[in-house]
Order: structure tokens, then sequence, then C-alpha cells
């Protein structure tokens, strides 16, 4: 039972993961072509965003084995609780980390439509 819980939980976490990869692959390529902070940025944020995507994974592990280990359910609960706020803090530094990129490329008017 417990790969089919991994297969799902990897499944339902690939798209946002393919996204965030594209965003540090096109970041890359505009800091190949001249790219400053912001792109620094872009690549920072959509790296640490992929590794909160990463971070869920192992949270399908956690219930079961902390309660194979004799641990009750309330004190599963709140790992679980805890370990979500971790998740949760490592992607809002992520969201940071492109709010910035975003507002720097706009700020000093380098950014173009092509």
């Amino acid at each position: 039972m417990g790969f089919l819980q991994y297969f799902f939980v990897l499944l339902g976490s690939m798209p946002a993961m393919v996204l965030w990869i594209a965003v540090i692959v096109f970041g890359a390529i505009m800091l190949r072509r001249g790219g400053g902070r912001a792109e620094r940025f872009l690549i920072a944020g959509g790296g640490i965003k992929l590794a909160c995507n990463l971070l869920v994974i192992p949270s399908v592990f956690f219930g079961p084995w902390l309660f194979h280990q004799g641990y009750t359910s309330d004190y599963i609960s709140n790992i679980n609780a805890f370990y979500g706020i971790f998740r949760d803090t490592v992607s809002m530094a992520g969201i940071l980390c492109l709010v910035y990129a975003f507002w720097v490329k706009f700020k000093t008017g380098e950014a173009e439509i092509s």
C-alpha cells in the first residue's frame, strides 16, 4: 500500500514540479543572456518552490511510520501540523523570492515583452 500512496502523491505533485523546473530553466536562459539580480532570484524562488513540492512526498509516510512506532494519533496529528507549517514557511520563502524578482525587474524598467 505504501508504494501506491507514494506514486499518487508524486503524480499529484508532478504538474507543479514541471512548472517550477520550467521556471528554473527559463531563469537560467535569461541569466545566460545577460540577466542580473532579478534572474538569480527567479531561479532561487523556483528552486525553493520545487524543494517545497518535493517535501510533500515524505509527509505521506509520517503517519503510518509513527503509528507503527507506537505513537498516539494526537501526537501524529501534531507532527503533521508542524511539518505542514514548515512546508508552508518554505513555500512562502519561495514566493517572496519570486515577488522580489519581478519587483526588481519591473522597477528597473528592463522588462520587455517580445
